[in-house]
């Protein structure tokens, strides 16, 4: 019984909106062009996506791809993040700022020693640990190395 109060309470605060929002003059104008777009594809019979498309198209406003197959062709070589040969409790392990990949055996060591399971937690904690505020101060602060 209380789903359908709860319901009737929304109804009546969405009714409340609806009556306020239609004093605004931004908010018809708004409505008013909704309805005249609607009329006109119903009058041309155009289902939501070509009607969608058409206008899109007008405004040359560029679309994805909508299939795997031509977004793949599109695809550009992605930058690989710089890795830093660091010391933490006498091993030395290699830290990337991308929390993406997989982990090299010593990291994923590091990881669960420190006890998390995940490279993300663990560098946020390392950042927290040594007070300070970005990947590259970490790197600065434990003196890390640039790996090639």
């Amino acid at each position: 019984m209380s789903k359908l109060l709860d319901l009737i309470a929304k109804q009546k605060a969405l009714v409340a909106e609806i009556e306020k929002l239609q004093q605004d003059e931004k908010e018809m104008k708004v409505f008013e062009l909704v309805k005249d777009l609607e009329a006109l594809r119903d009058k041309y019979a155009y289902s939501e996506a070509d009607f969608v498309s058409v206008v899109l198209s007008y405004y040359k406003h560029e679309t994805q791809a909508k299939t795997r197959k031509n977004s793949s062709s599109a695809k550009t070589a992605t930058e690989k993040k710089p890795q830093y040969r660091v010391k933490l409790d006498g091993k030395e392990v290699v830290l990337k700022e991308s929390t993406q990949g997989k982990m090299k055996p010593e990291l994923e060591e590091a990881v669960k020693k420190a006890g998390f399971t995940k490279y993300a937690e663990f560098l946020d904690s390392l950042i927290k640990k040594n007070k300070v505020e970005t990947f590259d101060q970490l790197i600065e602060k434990l003196e890390g190395e640039l790996v090639q």
